[in-house]
């Protein structure tokens, strides 16, 4: 079977939402491909919340367009607050499920074509343009072809298969940030989850990371970020030292955190206040990856365009958030969490012992409060693409920078832009690497983006 579109988005997380809705409201004939049979990427699939990097200060978000109107319609499903409150808060937090059904409902409404159920497994390249890619899913192999390609896969799996450069991790050894694991429990009374009910609870936890019998790098007893109903709360403390692209690190991943997830219930279970009723209601589809590939673009982001709040002509969405780098040791003991210069491990690491001028500072993690730094339209742009877009995490920037820009909110930005690009690219018959950013950032406007 041969499937064409004029363009071709493939993954259906925050970014890939973004550029599928952004180029269909344009007029583009859109098919969305998305391995599972939901949109939502990492926010429903891996129950990632609160919703991050969408905030600048209380009078203006640093993000709007696409996130705006999804807020709104999920808000309109009950799955969140409004959009005029939301984003004058540092995290958004909503119901994954219902996210779900928001998602799809604002996709729909711009008719934009969905094909779930299917995953990339090849692309046919000639002299940098993409001429069709295959899709194997239960009714066999697809071949899909289409003028202009947005990969927002969040791994960059359609620049690798096209043969374009991909980097991935550290410099000096390619270890990436850390796995991770958000589940969800129910039946948490609480109300009687005290201050001291709390602090007796960490301290409990602390001894069992020590003793390295939970692999947790925080101790807090979940909060409302992919859940907003009473009595659940999401968790986000589990780490596990892998790398993304590797099947056996998914698989071998999977089953140790899961396994981490039950010990860490069990012991909130019976031993603290609030949760003897307690029940993991939800785990993730899959493990959540904080970093793999990213393209090398024709500008490369850094660490240092964050911290000093660089700003760019060619800006196309702006950059909040700091530079959070989970361990890519997977490390928890020590009170272990970011990788910065001042990490407290007693172990050797060998980024502290010969690569320690490169680590990032906690005293400069991201741009000054009430300012932020753009993302250049030329991170999007594999060197020696014609017709590739790529958004979301995997844009052409370095370890730390990527850090930053990983969150969901920058990712639909940057997704917000590369839709409106490729809608530009085929209207304009223009190469992708030649498009005039100011047509990109006028649309962005009347979009209710900022850039």
């Amino acid at each position: 079977m041969v499937i064409e579109r004029d363009i071709i988005v493939v993954g259906g997380g925050p970014s890939g939402m973004a550029s599928a809705w952004a180029c269909a409201k344009l007029g583009a004939k859109v098919l969305l491909i998305e391995r599972y049979g939901f949109l939502g990427g990492m926010a429903t699939n891996g129950l990632v919340g609160s919703i991050l990097g969408h905030y600048l200060n209380e009078r203006e978000p640093a993000v709007g367009g696409f996130l705006k109107f999804l807020i709104e319609k999920t808000n309109k499903f009950g799955g969140c607050e409004k959009w005029d409150t939301a984003y004058k808060k540092g995290g958004i937090p909503f119901d994954s499920e219902i996210l779900k059904i928001s998602c799809e409902k604002l996709l729909l409404e711009e008719k934009v074509e969905i094909l779930y159920h299917s995953f990339v497994c090849s692309s046919i390249v000639e002299n940098g343009e993409i001429k069709e890619i295959e899709v194997v899913n239960k009714s066999g192999k697809m071949k899909i072809k289409g003028k202009i390609f947005i990969d927002a896969t969040g791994d960059a799996d359609i620049a690798y298969l096209s043969g374009f450069k991909c980097v991935k991790g550290r410099f000096f050894d390619g270890k990436t940030q850390a796995l991770g694991c958000i589940f969800k429990i129910a039946g948490i009374d609480e109300d009687k989850i005290t201050k001291r009910i709390v602090e007796e609870a960490k301290e409990k936890l602390r001894k069992l990371r020590e003793k390295g019998e939970l692999k947790i790098y925080n101790e807090e007893l979940g909060g409302k970020g992919s859940t907003i109903r009473k009595g659940e709360r999401s968790f986000n403390v589990l780490r596990y030292s892998g790398d993304g692209t590797d099947v056996f690190d998914l698989t071998y991943g999977e089953i140790f955190l899961r396994d981490q997830i039950y010990k860490y219930w069990k012991f909130l279970k019976e031993n603290v206040t609030g949760f003897e009723n307690s029940y993991i209601s939800c785990l993730p589809t899959n493990i959540g990856a904080r970093e793999t590939r990213q393209i090398k673009g024709l500008y490369t982001l850094t660490e240092q365009d964050i911290i000093e709040g660089k700003k760019t002509e060619d800006s196309i969405g702006r950059g909040t958030y700091w530079i959070d780098i989970h361990c890519p040791l997977g490390r928890t003991k020590d009170n272990v969490h970011l990788c910065t210069k001042e990490c407290s491990t007693k172990e050797y690491c060998i980024a502290l012992e010969k690569f320690r001028d490169y680590l990032p500072t906690k005293r400069k993690l991201g741009p000054l409060e009430n300012d932020y730094f753009s993302i250049p339209y030329k991170c999007l742009i594999p060197e020696g693409s014609k017709n590739l877009i790529v958004v979301g995490r995997c844009i052409s920037a370095e370890h730390k920078a990527m850090a930053s820009i990983r969150v969901m909110a920058t990712c639909m930005a940057i997704g917000h832009a590369g839709g409106i690009a490729g809608y530009i690219s085929l209207d304009k018959d223009v190469p992708i690497d030649k498009i005039d950013v100011k047509k990109i950032q006028k649309i962005l406007k009347e979009q209710e983006g900022y850039y």
